[in-house]
């Protein structure tokens, strides 16, 4: 085991939205880490990086070069999500260990490759960054249903509602991003397989398959141009999993009130929710209004500290050399769910899937 002294050396590619809070949290909230380096493509993203990380902190444009950097132990990919395979290969190949931000790809054809590589190299730690699985309240969540307070869990209710955003922001969004259900529904996917325990062979027949049925719909009611590329900014989703579980969730972006993030766990002895009540704060504010609360504005506010817990969970499986909660395969096995909602969504039908785990597309 290292000792408590030794320091990650992580490099952080791609700064933009997602990537300053994550290069943040590395340099400031991470103590057994210590952000070596940043690589992104634009000038300006660099610029904001030299004036808000620390000292010290190389720059660079070109990923090969970071990879080629001595000082670098471990990369934290943030970069476009079509970029994440390619540099994903590539810092496994360099031996760095990786944390990449969720999905691997919008393609399961350019995700398998990289499950195979994390496979072939288990020296090299690969963890997919789930962020709501290092959220504390998800987290209490699984602990209670594991003390067995919720008797036998059956049934998920999840929905994602975006804040609203009248810019049009997620319509050019839409066409990197794989649209609405792999996107935004794979933090769904994710955590319902989680709590529902759906990977666990001993509640399996056919371990392989894990889904047998599922089935999206969807409609727009603030973006209409999103259908010229088969996407939604409202999606209605089922799941059936093979353990007899079900999940069942909404995604959104029209929510008018803020970041509306909620989940509620169905089991035989008792029911949990998860943020019911989507509050910033526990002020309560008494105007000409009448009596409110205010709602916590965006995703990367609701999971601020979940983003920490992750960076740091990443820090001390690599440090101690202990197994990553969110792995490559199971990144992939959320992928091929939110892939073939996508797929019942455009054709408007249910998705059943062979004992292989695979949809039947036809």
């Amino acid at each position: 085991m290292v000792s408590l002294e030794a320091k990650l050396r992580i490099a952080v590619f791609g700064v933009g939205r997602m990537g300053q809070r994550h290069a943040t949290n590395v340099a400031y909230s991470t103590p057994r880490a210590q952000l070596v380096a940043v690589c992104h493509i634009k000038t300006e993203a660099l610029e904001w990086a030299k004036a808000n990380l620390p000292e010290g902190t190389k720059y660079y444009s070109d990923p090969a070069e970071c990879l080629a950097d001595p000082d670098v132990d471990a990369v934290l990919i943030a970069s476009v999500t079509s970029s994440h395979p390619e540099l994903t290969l590539e810092a496994i190949k360099a031996g760095k260990h990786v944390l990449c931000e969720k999905p691997i790809s919008i393609s399961i054809e350019e995700s398998i490759p990289v499950v195979k590589a994390a496979a072939e190299h288990p020296e090299v730690k690969v963890m997919i960054g789930f962020s709501r699985r290092y959220d504390a309240s998800y987290r209490e969540t699984k602990g209670r249903i594991e003390a067995g307070q919720l008797g036998t869990p059956y049934l998920i209710k999840s929905a994602t509602n975006d804040q609203y955003d009248p810019s049009g922001f997620f319509i050019a969004y839409s066409k990197l991003s794989g649209a609405i259900f792999m996107d935004c529904g794979i933090h769904d996917i994710d955590i319902a397989r989680w709590l529902l325990d759906v990977e666990n062979p001993k509640k399996l027949s056919k371990p392989k398959k894990q889904v047998t049925r599922v089935f999206a719909t969807g409609l727009n009611a603030q973006h209409p141009e999103l259908a010229n590329d088969g996407d939604c900014d409202n999606g209605l989703a089922v799941v059936d999993f093979e353990n007899g579980t079900k999940c069942t969730f909404h995604l959104s972006r029209t929510a008018t009130h803020g970041h509306d993030c909620f989940c509620e766990v169905f089991g035989t002895d008792g029911k949990i929710i998860v943020n019911g009540n989507p509050t910033m704060s526990r002020v309560e504010i008494r105007d000409s209004h009448g009596v409110r609360t205010e709602s916590t504005p965006n995703y990367y506010d609701r999971f601020r500290e979940a983003f920490v817990t992750e960076v740091n969970t990443f820090t001390e499986c690599v440090l101690d050399d202990k197994p990553v909660p969110t792995t490559a395969q199971s990144a992939l096995d959320a992928a091929v769910i939110a892939s073939a909602l996508t797929y019942s969504f455009r054709n408007e039908k249910p998705i059943y899937f062979d004992d292989n785990g695979n949809p039947i597309l036809n």
